[in-house]
Formats: structure tokens, sequence, C-alpha cells
């Protein structure tokens, strides 16, 4: 091999790569973002949860009531169950709170206008979780602008044919017949109690009528 030619060539080619440097090695940091930027668009975002279902909806002096998934709500404000009950309120208010523990939902049954000026009474019935009962207690709540809820005390009830409804001048009647048990055998005596319109008080029809004597 004639190495006068030869020399000159292995110059020349050291000499073009010391002008053309190999290109950087990609940066990790940069690799790995892109990587899991990738990952993430390739992943579908999980749906969100569809909003709670709205049923009843009525108009009262406090704002709308409505039936709202599980709950009650007024003007946008949960309403049962209680988020909170003063204390020293003479009301069933602590008594509703507690059947939340027992029951899957709740119903608008019906709504009266309330005594002397805007103001408005709902008659709320719980539906249960199970099959022990096939339908649930019942209680009132008084509103009105500017006040906070008056619940009542509560009408306990485990299925058996629907209440029945009754208002008058001065009370709501609810009145379920006697009736055989959603379980087991004999027969559920029948109940009454009555919600006295001026005063918000449900008590028990008989024991109304045997306070009057």
């Amino acid at each position: 091999m004639d190495l006068s030619r030869a020399i000159p060539l292995v110059l020349a080619s050291l000499a073009f790569a010391c002008n053309n440097p190999a290109p950087p090695a990609p940066d990790a940091s940069a690799t790995a973002a892109s990587a899991t930027a990738a990952a993430s668009a390739a992943t579908p975002s999980a749906p969100s949860a569809p909003p709670p279902k709205t049923g009843k909806t009525v108009e009262t002096p406090a704002g709308t009531a409505a039936e709202v998934g599980t709950e009650i709500k007024l003007a946008g404000k949960t309403l049962y169950p209680p988020p909170e009950c003063p204390a020293g309120t003479k009301d069933g208010c602590a008594k509703v709170k507690a059947l939340r523990e027992s029951s899957e939902g709740v119903k608008i049954l019906r709504h009266f206008d309330g005594p002397g000026g805007a103001r408005s009474i709902l008659l709320l019935q719980l539906t249960t979780a199970g099959n022990a009962c096939n339908g649930g207690s019942l209680f009132f709540v008084r509103l009105s602008s500017g006040a906070p809820p008056q619940f009542s005390d509560v009408f306990d009830h485990c299925g058996g044919p629907d209440p029945m409804v009754g208002a008058m001048a001065d009370k709501i009647v609810v009145s379920v017949p006697a009736h055989p048990p959603n379980r087991g055998t004999g027969t559920v005596a029948a109940k009454s109690m009555e919600y006295d319109i001026a005063t918000g008080v449900l008590a028990a029809a008989a024991e109304k009528k045997k306070g009057a004597h």
C-alpha cells in the first residue's frame, strides 16, 4: 500500500469528524416527561358521577323544597337530614336527624299552607333500606321566611297500607288502619296522630282527647 497517499486521507477524515461533532444524547428527564404525557393522553379519564336525581318540588316562603337524591333540599341547602339541631330546641329535630341511620331516602308526601301568613308545612315520609318495612316513618316540617325550620315529632310507621292524610282548619290528621305486619303474624293496631297547625305539635289522637277532659 502507498503510505504517502493513505496518510493524507486519514488526516482528512479526522478533520471532518472534529468539525462535525456527534448530536447530543437526549435529556432523560425530557424523555420521561414525554412518555408520561403520552401515557396520560392514551388513558381515558374516569367518567364523572351523574348528578343526584331531582324529584318532586314545591314552593314555600323559605324557598323551593325539592327531593334531591336521598335528601330534601330547601333553597339549595339540605333540609333533611338536618345538618344540625340547635341546642335547647324543643322540637323533634334531634329525633328526625336520628332517623337517617335506618332510612334509605325521603319523599315529600304532602304540602299544606301554614297558619297566619307566609308559612308552609311539609309532610315528609322516609323510605327504608331492605324489605323489613314497605313504608317509613313520617314527620312534619314547618317553614317560614327568615326562620329556621321547625320539625315535629315522628309518626313511627313500618309499612302496611299507605297513610291516610286529612287536613282540617286547625289540624292535619294522619291515620293508618289496622293491618297485618310486613313479616310475621298477627295484626298491627290502627294508629292515628294529629298535627296541630297553630303550635306544630304532633301527638296521638287518643292522647289529645284524653288531655281535653
